[in-house]
């Protein structure tokens, strides 16, 4: 019960983290663009991508279909910013600089996606494991009471 408060904790996190994002985009096109502006929202950019990440690698095969959706909507806003923000590098100048970041989100990424799928596997062991040492304990405890009653009829008679 604690682990699952913990997890719709940290997805609020998530939303509330690209929530900010939406504002800091909204607050860039104000300020029109500025180098150090700019610099401001690609952290709070690649927070927000972390922090997804993040609850998705930790909570991986655990999340509710809503704790889903929310993460994938989540993403999904994630993307619409990242066009937003390279618009926003463009119009300043800074297309290469948008390049090269994204190029080392990009490989973040698929380090991540690379971790969930060997976390998922991982856990898909863990679960066949338990399962196999369930019917072996069983099958010990049935064949250990077999044993035991023809050993008990044997010496009735």
């Amino acid at each position: 019960m604690e682990q699952e408060r913990l997890m719709i904790a940290e997805i609020a996190t998530v939303i509330s983290v690209v929530k900010g994002l939406n504002d800091a985009i909204g607050a860039l096109k104000e300020a029109g663009g500025h180098a150090s502006d700019i610099s401001s929202v690609m952290e709070r950019y690649s927070k927000a991508n972390e922090t997804i990440q993040d609850v998705e690698s930790k909570y991986v095969g655990r999340l509710s279909v809503k704790e889903s959706l929310q993460i994938t909507m989540a993403k999904r806003q994630l993307k619409m910013f990242n066009q937003q923000l390279k618009d926003q590098f463009t119009m300043a100048g800074l297309g290469a600089d948008y390049k090269e970041m994204m190029n080392r989100v990009e490989e973040s990424r698929l380090e991540h996606e690379k971790q969930i799928r060997i976390a998922l596997i991982r856990r898909r062991k863990n679960i066949a494991f338990a399962k196999q040492l369930g019917v072996a304990f069983t099958a010990g405890i049935i064949g250990f009471g077999v044993i035991l009653g023809t050993i008990i009829l044997l010496f009735k008679k």
